[in-house]
């Protein structure tokens, strides 16, 4: 039977070929947008599922609220948290310690080649499940100097051996040895690491370290697994206050109340707060939302389906009316009409995935990843498509269905059917639908892209163009004279404007969160939380900062020694209140920076980009601990600059890359969320503007053919092309203005939510809004025209013989 049902409905949809056509198009557009946003939800959702203890294993996480409204979330502890947790618990089954490495540099076949690394104590293998294929994972990290590497490490700098035993060479002088090889961390992992030197490393060279002191060092991640059974939720209460229990005394001195948070594994990757050193992260709002246009895209695509479907019913008319006659009933009628449903959302599915081929590229960059038509395949993925399938068939195919099988025999062979109000006023609905969804769409689009816009186009308080930045971190050999000595050479190049030498750049951040007062006001009410930036006196005139107040520093005497320059949100912070009062004041800290007299202020930069607000920033004449050269220079010739500059690297650190970036680019990345949002913004509105067109194709067919009668005699009696258009297009212009008035406050409601998540934020403009709506309009009118001018320049002759 069933296979008799699709044979039908097969000729069917080759006898309409161009109904097919436009609803296997729209289908299919709807379905590659839903499968792709399918395979990225899935796949964001996946991340650090695939812990066998990953319901026990937790992050444990540094919350701070400061007396002074600077309050976060940091992924790091202080030094003695883990052994707290480690001691104090019987809760606790294990405790991990892990600290960034950072850039490790491997001596390999004469060049020096920088990895990422993380140091880890010998419980990572017994708490995560990243399995080993070599070495033992109870001991391989146990031993200072031993490391632990990934696969793809073994095959890049032990091709063809057995990596075990070992030695690699990192920084010159530290050997490891190879005690272990892991299987590669996938890609749905929070943590990514291909090498894992052992903590007890670390320790052997930090002299300083303690597991019961250095309350103000913030630099250690730890993770906890929990004994199964235990009540975490008991634990947690019992546990948040370490710090206030410990370190209170130094917390209150800070102004700071710390407490400690656990953040489920599974967790950490789509909802932490508190950052990831280790690795990648989501963003559960960025799911959410492509989820959300996901499910809109498909439900217009549905739409059309009913639309067509419905509009083509008075075609069918008879053909239900015989079948009806010879004995058939409604449940064998829907059942046939299911069949054809069916039949267009599995051909709409190949095409699907014909077009997902096209687009695969394209999304992976819109979204920065990898993806691959092999994703298509996974159990999930498949589950999710089947599930798709079965509820656009059903979805758009049942009312259809349900809608033709009720039409009465005897009206239909006596040319008596007409369709019910009911349905026009049904279709008329879902077109008003499909243009909120798409004028919202449109609309959204437009606010991202003038937002990010209005970031690109402030006036940043410093000059960001033509700034080549080259890190000498870990440069060897490690020689001010060194530095000093290419500093001086770079100067003497003809296209270099000038240099400085620093810690911190806008978008490169130097020390954050170091706390200082005004002096004589040590108290907590004061504490001012600022970033100090180690600079030289050329700092200013490199970023073309603006003076407001006293002077730069000076070089020729000592005098400056003790010398700050500050900005003007650290005068109001330290309740200086003007520029010229600040001058002579004098900063001191509860810490060793920042401290000393200020001697300038700056006009306000922005140091981030324009999501955060203006903060303190305190530059101290000190290069002590400055690692970047910011150079600026003419942009004649960029590219034989940098070559010029390579060159004169490789004569200073002939053992090191030549690591540079441009300042601009650095930047423009903290941007990089919100034009991936505008791109993807952008192709989903585009879908749906194509699947709204072809809905409001499918009612003006279905209008036109009930109209044909009306048409006839409006021409008979003598109404113009002009006049039957404009007459035929005015109700789709109605709708069009009624989507709109529905959709623009939800558009301004959800747009000032979004653009309250930005400290500096453009304001909504009604052109904005008078744009979509036009646009609107203009797709409509062409939409519509095109299909009237056709039914008005029909013969009357024969639109009335068709009655």
């Amino acid at each position: 039977m069933l296979y008799h049902y699709l044979k039908i409905a097969t000729r069917t949809l080759l006898r309409y070929r161009v109904y097919s056509t436009i609803n296997l198009v729209g289908l299919a557009l709807g379905l590659s947008a839903g499968i792709l946003v399918l395979v990225f939800a899935l796949d964001e959702f996946s991340y650090d599922q695939f812990h066998h203890k990953g319901n026990r294993l937790y992050r444990v996480v540094t919350v701070f609220n400061s007396d002074h409204g600077s309050n976060g979330s940091n992924e790091t502890n202080a030094w003695p948290i883990g052994e707290l947790l480690r001691r104090t618990f019987p809760e606790s089954e294990g405790v991990l310690y892990t600290r960034s490495a950072g850039n490790l540099m491997v001596t390999f076949e004469g060049k020096k080649v920088r990895e990422a690394a993380h140091y880890v104590s010998p419980e990572f293998f017994s708490m995560f499940s990243f399995p080993l294929t070599k070495g033992n994972p109870a001991t391989a990290l146990v031993d200072p100097f031993s490391i632990v590497i990934s696969e793809k490490m073994e095959a890049k700098y032990f091709p063809g051996e057995n990596a075990l035993g070992k030695t690699l060479i990192f920084n010159d002088t530290l050997q490891f040895h190879v005690t272990g090889v892991m299987k590669n961390i996938p890609h749905n992992s929070h943590i990514q690491a291909d090498m894992l030197p052992s903590f007890a490393s670390w320790e052997k060279m930090t002299p300083n370290f303690s597991y019961t002191d250095g309350w103000g060092n913030f630099n250690m991640r730890n993770y906890i697994l929990l004994k199964p059974g235990i009540d975490e939720v008991g634990f947690f209460d019992k546990a948040k206050d370490l710090y206030t229990q410990h370190a209170g005394e130094l917390m209150k001195q800070w102004g700071v109340n710390a407490s400690l948070a656990f953040e489920p594994i599974s967790k950490i990757y789509l909802h932490t707060a508190g950052g990831n050193g280790m690795g990648p992260l989501g963003s559960i709002d960025t799911v959410y939302l492509l989820c959300g246009v996901g499910v809109f895209v498909i439900l217009l695509a549905c739409i059309n389906f009913i639309n067509l479907a419905t509009a083509r019913s008075v075609h069918r008319a008879k053909e239900v009316g015989i079948k009806k006659v010879v004995g058939s009933n409604r449940s064998l009628l829907v059942w046939q009409f299911l069949s054809e449903s069916l039949v267009i959302t599995v051909l709409s599915f190949v095409l699907a995935l014909a077009a997902i081929g096209l687009v695969l590229p394209l999304f992976n960059q819109l979204l920065a990843k990898n993806y691959t038509m092999l994703a298509l395949f996974d159990v999930k993925v498949v589950a999710g498509i089947l599930i798709l399938v079965v509820i656009i068939t059903l979805c758009a195919g049942y009312y259809p269905a349900w809608v033709l099988s009720a039409f009465r025999p005897a009206e239909i062979l006596k040319g008596k059917m007409a369709s019910g109000s009911k349905g026009v006023q049904l279709r008329r609905a879902l077109v008003i639908v499909q243009f909120i969804v798409s004028v919202s769409l449109v609309a959204g689009t437009l606010i991202v892209i003038n937002q990010l816009r209005f970031m690109q186009n402030q006036d940043l308080g410093f000059t960001k163009d033509e700034v080549l930045v080259v890190n000498i971190l870990r440069a060897k050999p490690v020689n001010q004279d060194a530095y000093n000595a290419f500093g001086n050479e770079l100067k003497s190049l003809s296209q270099v404007k000038g240099v400085t030498y620093c810690n911190g750049l806008p978008a490169v951040p130097g020390w954050v969160g170091q706390w200082a007062y005004p002096e004589g006001k040590e108290d907590k009410d004061h504490l001012v939380e600022t970033q100090y930036i180690a600079a030289d006196e050329k700092y200013i005139g490199t970023l073309d900062l603006k003076l407001v107040a006293g002077r730069n520093f000076d070089v020729t005497g000592k005098s400056d020694e003790d010398a700050l320059i500050i900005n003007e949100e650290t005068v109001r912070q330290m309740g200086w209140e003007t520029a010229a009062n600040a001058i002579g004041k004098r900063i001191v800290s509860p810490s060793q920076t920042p401290a000393g007299v200020v001697i300038g202020v700056v006009k306000d930069y922005h140091d981030h980009g324009l999501q955060n607000k203006i903060t303190p920033i305190v530059i101290d004449w000190n290069n002590r601990f400055a690692y970047l050269f910011a150079i600026r220079y003419s942009a004649e010739n960029t590219q034989s600059l940098i070559a010029t500059i390579g060159q004169m690297w490789s004569t200073y650190y002939p053992e090191n890359d030549f690591n540079y970036f441009f300042l601009s680019d650095s930047f423009a990345k903290q941007y990089a969320k919100e034009q991936r949002l505008a791109k993807v913004f952008s192709l989903f509105s585009i879908i749906t503007i194509l699947i709204a067109m072809i809905g409001l194709f499918g009612l003006v067919s279905f209008l036109m053919t009930a109209k044909t009668k009306e048409i006839g005699v409006r021409k008979i009696l003598g109404a113009s092309m002009w006049n039957l258009t404009s007459l035929l297009t005015k109700e789709f212009l109605l709708l069009v203005i009624i989507a709109n008035v529905v959709a623009i406050p939800m558009i301004v409601y959800f747009a000032q939510q979004w653009l309250q998540t930005f400290a500096y934020r453009m304001e909504l403009s009604p052109l904005l809004f008078v744009t979509t709506t036009f646009a609107a309009i203009f797709i409509t009118l062409l939409t519509v025209s095109i299909q009237t001018v056709k039914a008005a320049d029909v013969n009357p002759i024969k639109s009335l013989r068709s009655e």
